[in-house]
């Protein structure tokens, strides 16, 4: 993947009260849209495979360097100050610490921790993200295609070979260099063709075709499923068997969570 994608981590603003903003604030403080871009904190709740400006429950606060601060925008910045924000360790390293670093927009989204569906949502519009998801770039005319590999039992299954689970709740956590990785095809290499057919079978993808143990037999996923076989060059003999490995990867870590609670709490 890391050949033909660059995966970069979401903000990391060292002051999310600060910085997320959601409905009820925007109203209250009133600061200008220019300031403001929808963002996206996870995928939890989110079941189709394209999202947008909607399916975000806050905005970033997003003030550039050279901006002036006047209006709402200098009472909240003062603010802040006030309560000590500018000195926290993330916010004291920037100049000004109230202005995060533009990030370049990701069409393909892909989550930091998984539990028990694994999903690449292609975003339709420009959001920013949280540190607990990561942003693909790569060029638009192969998003499509991407997503359908990004989308397939085959990825599922390769990530939950590298990934690690190092905590009790059974959560697997992916790094970048983890994704950057695992082996697909070469996106670029394929050919028009064989990414016109990819991006057709992820388009055929409904709502909740995700990759969980519940939807393995899908139609509309088998078929996704076969095509990236096809492409990887798994023997037909051995698909069942990775998807069953896969089942049995998303069980193992759900029963892990389980046997770690009572522990826990005792």
């Amino acid at each position: 993947l890391g050949r033909w994608a660059d995966i970069r981590r979401g903000h990391t603003t060292g002051a999310n009260d600060f910085f997320y903003l959601d409905a009820r604030r925007v109203t209250a403080l009133g600061i200008a849209s220019r300031f403001r871009r929808p963002l996206l904190k996870s995928l939890r709740g989110i079941k189709r495979p394209r999202l947008g400006a909607a399916d975000c429950r806050h905005e970033l606060l997003l003030i550039p360097p050279d901006a002036p601060l006047e209006g709402e925008l200098a009472d909240y910045v003062a603010w802040g100050e006030a309560r000590g924000v500018h000195r926290w360790t993330t916010c004291a390293g920037r100049q000004p610490w109230y202005s995060l670093a533009e990030q370049p927009d990701s069409g393909l989204l892909l989550a930091k921790g998984v539990w028990q569906r694994h999903f690449a949502p292609l975003a339709d519009e420009p959001v920013a993200i949280d540190q607990q998801l990561y942003g693909l770039r790569l060029p638009a005319e192969w998003l499509a295609a991407a997503a359908a590999l990004l989308n397939s039992v085959w990825f599922a299954l390769q990530c939950e070979l590298r990934g690690r689970v190092n905590l009790g709740d059974g959560v697997l956590w992916l790094a970048a260099y983890e994704l950057a990785a695992v082996p697909l095809p070469d996106l670029p290499a394929l050919g028009e063709a064989a990414r016109g057919d990819l991006a057709a079978a992820h388009a055929r993808l409904g709502d909740g075709t995700i990759v969980a143990a519940e939807t393995l037999e899908q139609p509309d996923r088998l078929a996704l499923d076969e095509l990236v076989f096809d492409l990887v060059g798994l023997p037909a003999g051995e698909r069942d068997a990775a998807r069953a490995a896969l089942r049995a990867c998303l069980s193992g870590r759900r029963v892990r969570a389980r046997a770690v609670a009572p522990a826990e709490a005792a």
